[in-house]
């Protein structure tokens, strides 16, 4: 898919599939917004090394008690939503990007769904940190919160970004035999 701007979105719900190729990553900004696009490449490469074929894999899970969605695109980023939100609508792509030839925002050639403009409807953004070997079959991944501008700020004190900084994720490193079947 090639496109324009913040490549955020895509990569944050990319699909049930290995991750092929990243190109023109002059047309977007850089994956990582405290690194350069270059140091932003190898972090993400880096994390593909620890364990290839879950890299960029979305898995989401839910705190019924706090009322928070989390989901993870391993490797790269964690976010948690104040709200509890199905499946069907965290698979569609957030839409943080514009298309290739005209710069618009859409169409596309799969579903997406647009940023909210209000900040508390927004989800806490966490990227990558760290990865560690935990074990031969599994890795921890740690996301440290990323704070956008004063304005897109919630204030809210019950929205999760306001107490948390940082997400680990514990998982079994996946196969890449899965690709294969």
């Amino acid at each position: 898919v090639d496109i324009h701007g913040d490549a955020y979105g895509l990569l944050a719900a990319h699909p049930m599939a290995p991750l092929v190729s990243l190109h023109h990553l002059d047309a977007v900004e850089p994956l990582f917004p405290t690194k350069t696009q270059l140091d932003s490449v190898g972090a993400l490469m880096g994390a593909a090394r620890f364990d290839p074929a879950r890299t960029l894999q979305q898995a989401f899970c839910y705190d019924p008690r706090l009322r928070w969605t989390v989901s993870v695109s391993w490797g790269y980023t964690a976010q948690i939503y104040p709200a509890l939100l199905p499946p069907h609508v965290l698979e569609k792509t957030l839409r943080t990007f514009q298309t290739w030839r005209s710069s618009q925002d859409g169409p596309f050639t799969f579903n997406t769904r647009p940023m909210p403009d209000e900040p508390c409807a927004r989800p806490a953004i966490f990227f990558l940190h760290r990865v560690e070997n935990v074990s031969s079959k599994a890795t921890i991944t740690m996301y440290g919160r990323h704070v956008p501008g004063p304005e897109m700020v919630c204030k809210d004190r019950n929205y999760p970004s306001l107490a948390l900084q940082n997400v680990r994720v514990f998982s079994s490193k996946m196969p890449s035999s899965v690709w294969t079947q």
